[in-house]
Formats: C-alpha cells, sequence, structure tokens
C-alpha cells in the first residue's frame, strides 16, 4: 500500500510504469478499413491556475507554522524507454520508418522537484496541506519530458492519519504510432491525466497498521486518439507490521478501467494487483558515530493480472501478466540531506489468441537511478 506522504507524482528519478499502470496503445496498423472519423476532441481539462492558487493561497495566509520546502533532484537510465517488444527492437534495427521517432531504445533521464508544505495544529489536530511540481527530460528522446503538479491536504491524529490528493499531469507521452484512420502519419500517442486519491492509516496495535487506498483517474488523450479516453477506478487495503529489525507490507488492489471513448475496439480491464515490501530499519552508517548518518535496505515485489472485457481481435481473450522488483537503499545522511539509489524490474508477459498481439506486448525494462533530497 502506498504510503500517503508519498503521491502519485512523477518520481525524481525516472518514472517506472506502476505495476498495471501502463497503456497498451493502439495497433499500428488499427483502423485502415474505418468509415468514420474520430469524435470531436474534447477540451483539455487545464488545472494548473488552480494549483497555483493553492500553492500561493499557502504562502500567503498568516498561518501561525514555519513552512517546509523540499529540493530533489534525479537521474536514472532506463534500457527500454519506449517499453519496445523483442520484435520491436528488431524493426528498430532494421530501419522501420514506423520508429523513426526513436532517436535511441535506452535513454537517461534528469529530473527535479519541489514540494511546499505547511504543517499546522490546531488542539490535537495536527493538518499539512502542501503542493509539489516535477520537471523531468530525457537526453536523446526529448518529446518524453514531463510538467506534473500534486496538491495534497494530510490530517493526522495519534493513532490514524488520512491524506487526500489531486495530481495534473497534462501530458504523458508513451510512444508514436501511424494514425491510420486521420492524419496517416506517425503521431504522438499521449494523454492528459487528473487523479483522485485518498489513503486511510489507522494504528489499531502499536506495531500494526492497516492501509486503505481509493483513487479515481480521468484520462484524455489527443486529438488524434480520443477512442483510448477512459476513467480508472481502483481500490485497496494493506497492513503494515513492524518487527525488531525489519518491518513489512503486504497490499491488495482492485482495478477496474473504462474505455469511454472506445469505437471499434475496447481496452475497457479489470485487474487484480498483489504486492508486498520488506524494509529493514534504519542502521548507523559507520559505527564509529551511532548517532550519525542512517542508512536501510528495501525490496519490493508486485504482480498484477489484467483482464481485458473486449471481445474484438485485439483485445479479446487477452490477459497481461505484469511482474515488478524494486531494490532501494535509502541514506539518510544528516537532518537536511537524503539520497535514494534504486533498482526496478518490469515484465508484462500477455496470454492472447493472436500471436500478433503477443508478439508487439510482451516487453522489459530496467532502470537504475539515483535521487538527493535536501529541506531547507
Amino acid at each position: 500500500m502506498p504510503d500517503p506522504r508519498k503521491d502519485d507524482l512523477v518520481k525524481v528519478v525516472p518514472e517506472g510504469i506502476p505495476a498495471g499502470e501502463g497503456k497498451s496503445g493502439p495497433d499500428e496498423n488499427a483502423g485502415a478499413d474505418k468509415e468514420t472519423r474520430k469524435p470531436v476532441v474534447k477540451t483539455p481539462r487545464n488545472f494548473v491556475p488552480i494549483i497555483m492558487g493553492l500553492a500561493l493561497l499557502f504562502l500567503l495566509v498568516p498561518l501561525r507554522a514555519q513552512m517546509e520546502v523540499d529540493l530533489s533532484l534525479g537521474a536514472g537510465w532506463t534500457d527500454n524507454v519506449f517499453q519496445l517488444s523483442e520484435h520491436d527492437f528488431g524493426r528498430f534495427d532494421s530501419g522501420d520508418p514506423a520508429l523513426e521517432y526513436i532517436d535511441t531504445t535506452d535513454d537517461l533521464k534528469l529530473s527535479a522537484s519541489v514540494n511546499l508544505a505547511y504543517p499546522f495544529r490546531y488542539r490535537w489536530w495536527k493538518f499539512t496541506p502542501s503542493v509539489t511540481g516535477t520537471l523531468s527530460e530525457n537526453l536523446s528522446n526529448t518529446e518524453k519530458y514531463r510538467r506534473d503538479a500534486v496538491v495534497r491536504f494530510r490530517t493526522d491524529r495519534h493513532y490514524w492519519n488520512c491524506t487526500l490528493l489531486y495530481g495534473y499531469y497534462p501530458r504523458i507521452y508513451v510512444r508514436s504510432y501511424v494514425d491510420s484512420d486521420g492524419s496517416g502519419q506517425l503521431e504522438p500517442f499521449s494523454y492528459e491525466r487528473n487523479l483522485y486519491r485518498a489513503d486511510l492509516n489507522i494504528k489499531p496495535f502499536k506495531n500494526a497498521t492497516v492501509q486503505l487506498h481509493g483513487r479515481y483517474e480521468q484520462q484524455y488523450y489527443n486529438q488524434y486518439w480520443t477512442e483510448f479516453d477512459g476513467n480508472l477506478l481502483q481500490g485497496g487495503i494493506g497492513l503494515r507490521y513492524s518487527f525488531p529489525v525489519f518491518s513489512v507490507v503486504g497490499s491488495y488492489y482492485y482495478k477496474e478501467f473504462d474505455n469511454t471513448g472506445k469505437n471499434d475496439r475496447d481496452d475497457s480491464y479489470e485487474s487484480n494487483v498483489y504486492s508486498g515490501k520488506l524494509s529493514l530499519k534504519p542502521m548507523p552508517l559507520t559505527e564509529s558515530k551511532p548517532d550519525g548518518a542512517t542508512w536501510y535496505p528495501a525490496l519490493g515485489l508486485s504482480y498484477e493480472e489484467r483482464f481485458f472485457q473486449s471481445t474484438d481481435a485485439w483485445y479479446g481473450g487477452r490477459v497481461d501478466k505484469i511482474n515488478a522488483l524494486d531494490a532501494a537503499l535509502n541514506f539518510a545522511i544528516n537532518e537536511r540531506w537524503n539520497l535514494l539509489l534504486d533498482y526496478s524490474h518490469t515484465f508484462r508477459n500477455v496470454e492472447t489468441p493472436v500471436a500478433a498481439v503477443r508478439q508487439a506486448r510482451e516487453y522489459g525494462e530496467n532502470r537504475i537511478s539515483a535521487a538527493v533530497k535536501y529541506s531547507f
């Protein structure tokens, strides 16, 4: 279960596709025999002024508290930036014009994130409104940039805490495809996302925490791919238990994606996600300074079964099985400096009666990243 102090903003290090979060994308030859054009493009939902207004409000409201400011910088490398299948790698090596938008199949991403939080207390309650902005750039495939923003409101009591979150992701670029029922050219397959999320942690016993999670997403694709518009509903429950030397978390999520913009293809699905995480307690970095810098390793695993609901040739009878592993080393140098080293691996296996779908949609990806955070 996600820590409610964190959010779904792209990581300061390059964001991986969490288990179950990736889009399948259209068939590059889809729609060649369609007789109708795509629906009229929806007006984009621009929530940036709202987010900036809330951020300004946090700065101006005369609360008797001190603002907390965190600045994070990160860099990370991926060996499969566009999540290509083995078949796609062969097409790229042979110079297939449908993949000419790819500069390199691996890439280095640089990221920066700023978080502003304004905690204050009222009697026995603690409230923390905050806003985070993140920028990221790929060095080779420059179209893979991100500009994301998140607003949160967290409430803390002695035995529980709750976080409400809104995230605005104006452009998430996946890859490019030939728009065969529109322009007939290679066009970017990208979407805008609104995220609404709530996390509740309840501590019924000293060492146990029950975690409840809910989220709702709206995905609006650009004018070339409006048929992929849809809404995602997700709920989850988890349990965290702390032992003397380590802590473990086990979680289950149920997800349902409704393809509201479907035309002749429907990528609606239901999925089950199972995840677990093991973290050792912080340990002194050097035995000679037990009160100095600390570090701890963490290992996470997740598995998703995604069942597509369509009966068409591309999605009918299709099941995606997504395995993900994440290993991290966390270093708290002092009260202000933190360092994170991370490795992740994702593999998507596709079960389908259509060999071409399996050939195009199975992929594996490895990521190595590092991020440093400074708290003012």
